[in-house]
């Protein structure tokens, strides 16, 4: 991001919520990127957007917001359901649109989005960040120089207090498209797809409600095989009990496990609000914009907090490559060696970088409609093969191109 200035997009971001909130950073330090407009359809959020943000636009309307010429690329962060009306809606308008991930509920979706985008001659990609951080493209670029031979399995695992932080009652109703696995899952699948060359040839796995009370999906394990052979397994459960980042440690374990005291924190916050039944919906919203949720980082790049919550083993034919706190450790036939990684965020810079540059000077666009349309395919298979405990075929899949 040095050299000549580059030219400057106006953002439009739709749906001021939590991922909205995690994205404005990276968009503000982007210099090629510029905070033109905002939508929501809550007042009280846009005011508070409004002060912070004078120089920018703000809409009640999806519509509205797409109609202005300021806004060059809408970032679209609203839930899953409306995901396929608001981006038809702004391909319309002949805006380019980054999507939060998944980008629909149902194929169908996908396949109109698509054709919309290429119909209006604009350009649609999913905010799969994860897959541009760093560890993943070098275990991708592992993979395709053969230095340590051919990739033949991947195992990752993530234990998680998911399904016990704030949820509101949208997030906890049952029905398509709900639950650990279309909120994580995407990135998840997303990645190891990254790693492994996009070519999915079958998904096998189960999807699992383990706590009643919370009436989603709250685990799901699952296997995956490559065209080319390579087999993965995915491994996540949000019901806040056993902490899988106690297993990511720096290189030769120099990174202290978590204190006993944050044991099921996110569980025992619910517990403790029992009496209010309120609580939880109110503590949810509180992560949209201005609310007392978490405040997004102030601009530093700090190392994936997101990836670095399981571990991830990569097995060459001649050594395994995991994660580690600064990058990756390579344990191979004779011995043991870190490859450090320059600290470069969660992915967020680059998923924008890469957009920026698709738009601006013509490049391939990765991560776009068609990738997320075969990540999406992911998700529904796995919901089928939990339904029928059979392995299910996948028939949309892609190379990746990044």
């Amino acid at each position: 991001m040095s050299g000549a200035p580059q030219r400057v997009l106006g953002i439009g971001i739709v749906g001021i919520g939590g991922a909205a909130v995690n994205m404005l950073p990276a968009f503000a330090r982007h210099p090629g990127f510029a905070i033109a407009a905002a939508a929501d359809i809550d007042a009280d959020i846009l005011g508070r957007f409004a002060r912070d943000y004078p120089d920018a636009a703000t809409f009640r309307s999806v519509a509205e917001l797409c109609a202005a010429p300021a806004v060059d690329l809408v970032y679209i962060a609203t839930p899953t359901r409306l995901h396929a009306d608001h981006t038809g809606i702004a391909l319309a308008a002949k805006k380019h649109v980054l999507i939060e991930k998944p980008m629909a509920v149902t194929l169908a979706e996908a396949d109109a989005m698509i054709l919309a985008a290429e119909r209006n001659g604009v350009l649609l990609g999913v905010n799969v960040k994860h897959s541009f951080e760093p560890r993943i493209l070098k275990l991708r670029a592992l993979a395709q120089s053969g230095e340590l031979g051919r990739l033949r399995m991947i195992h990752s695992w993530r234990y998680v207090d998911w399904l016990y932080r704030p949820r509101t009652q949208a997030e906890l109703t049952p029905g398509w498209g709900a639950g650990l696995l279309w909120r994580q899952g995407p990135h998840h699948f997303d990645f190891l797809r990254t790693i492994g060359g996009g070519l999915l040839r079958s998904v096998r796995g189960n999807c699992q409600i383990l706590d009643p009370a919370r009436r989603v999906t709250g685990a799901y394990t699952a296997f995956l095989e490559f065209d080319d052979g390579l087999v993965c397994t995915a491994v996540c459960s949000g019901y806040d009990h056993f902490n899988s980042r106690d297993y990511v440690r720096g290189f030769r374990g120099d990174l202290p496990v978590a204190p006993a005291g944050q044991h099921a924190r996110a569980r025992r916050a619910l517990e403790a609000h029992a009496a209010d039944p309120d609580w939880e919906q109110k503590q949810a919203e509180d992560e949209r914009y201005g609310g007392s949720g978490p405040v997004p980082d102030n601009g530093s790049r700090v190392s994936s907090s997101w990836l670095l919550s399981g571990p991830l083993v990569a097995s060459f034919e001649r050594g395994d490559v995991r994660f580690s706190t600064a990058g990756l450790v390579v344990d191979g036939d004779r011995e043991q060696w870190e490859i450090r990684l320059a600290d470069q965020g969660d992915g967020r810079d680059g998923r924008l970088e890469s957009f920026h540059r698709a738009i601006t000077q013509g490049a391939a666009l990765p991560a776009d409609g068609r990738w997320g349309k075969a990540t999406q395919e992911v998700l529904v298979a796995l919901e089928r093969s939990a339904e029928t405990r059979a392995e299910i075929p996948l028939i949309h899949q892609i190379p990746y191109a990044g």
